[in-house]
């Protein structure tokens, strides 16, 4: 369902969780650079968001237009 902007929620989902995985992995892979090693399994996990938040913003993307795809048919056909 299209929200006032023109996206699906499931694409705004897809880019804040996008987002907030980018934040963990910079807050992972910079201590690295001061000679951190270890880091708390959690902030690893985090990193996780970022795939996942690409797979659900273009998964989205492509029901939405497929879906807008199956509308202009169906106008275009006349039913």
């Amino acid at each position: 369902m299209p929200t006032a902007k023109g996206r699906p929620r499931s694409v705004q989902a897809g880019f804040v969780m996008f987002g907030v995985g980018l934040v963990f992995v910079l807050v992972t892979v910079l201590p690295f650079f001061f000679g951190d090693t270890e880091r708390s399994l959690w902030l690893n996990l985090g990193c996780l968001l970022v795939p996942l938040g690409f797979i659900v913003a273009v998964t989205g993307a492509v029901r939405a237009g497929r879906a807008d795809q199956r509308a202009a048919m169906r106008q275009v056909s006349g039913r």
